[in-house]
């Protein structure tokens, strides 16, 4: 798949594209053991050009289209090169319907209604009357997600050599609060027992346990190698919301 990159930003990596296929093989289990027929909702945060997402439609709508008509994932991003980028690849790979990607900042408690109302609006208005009345009247319930993956900024500001392109330096760079700011945005939309998955280089491995919000339970960790033989390069981490699943680690995905 030939995804379009704005010049000068980022350009994904074997890490967006192992956490891709880590997430289709935990949701593809999910549908296989609930029998999940309803929209299944998955949100991106800081999806960039939108790869994890567009190749997760991907992999169903080519090895298992019976559960594509249910998949909805909305890809969440502030900068608006990148935005575009993500809506254009959805649409020249054919995922436009299913994918809907969303402009905005994080760290704007504003836009958790605004992404709550996009997906009430795109899925759920038919049933707005007796969502509104559940509520009392407002619809005041994010939780509308069953899965948030994120491949945040893992560097820090004076960590490494700065690039001459602002896009590249937001993909790579951060402040120490960073990662906090992403998985707490993603843990507001989660339903209960809902999964949050994120990627990252082993050094980091730390500083995500402990960015990771108190009412995520860590459920899982795979690492990634670029050869049998070698270190891992980075890891693949999961989390639940308000569960009480037990940890695994689980076998590598080797990338030869």
């Amino acid at each position: 798949m030939d995804f379009f990159q704005p010049e000068g930003s980022y350009r994904f990596s074997s890490d967006a594209v192992c956490t891709a296929r880590y997430v289709c093989l935990a949701v593809l289990e999910e549908f296989q053991k609930k029998h999940i027929k309803r929209p299944y909702l998955i949100m991106d945060i800081g999806c960039g050009c939108g790869v994890i997402g567009i190749l997760i439609l991907q992999f169903f709508s080519e090895l298992y289209p019976e559960y594509y008509p249910y998949l909805r994932v909305f890809g969440i991003e502030k900068e608006e090169e990148l935005f575009l980028a993500a809506k254009y690849n959805a649409k020249l790979f054919g995922h436009e319907q299913k994918y809907t990607a969303l402009q905005l900042d994080i760290l704007d408690n504003k836009n958790i209604s605004y992404v709550q109302n996009k997906v009430f609006e795109e899925i759920f208005l038919d049933t707005l009357p007796e969502r509104q009345n559940k509520d009392g009247g407002v619809l005041k319930n994010p939780r509308l997600f069953d899965f948030v993956v994120t491949n945040p900024p893992w560097y820090r500001a004076e960590t490494k050599l700065h690039s001459l392109s602002p896009l590249r330096n937001t993909a790579l760079f951060g402040n120490e609060s960073i990662l906090q700011n992403f998985f707490e945005f993603g843990e507001k939309f989660l339903k209960k027992n809902a999964n949050i998955v994120t990627v990252a280089k082993t050094a980091c491995y730390m500083e995500f346990m402990q960015a990771m919000p108190k009412t995520i339970q860590i459920t899982a960790l795979q690492a990634v190698h670029k050869k049998i033989h070698q270190k891992a390069i980075f890891f693949i981490l999961q989390g639940k919301y308000l569960s009480r699943a037990v940890f695994e680690i689980l076998a590598p995905q080797i990338m030869e």
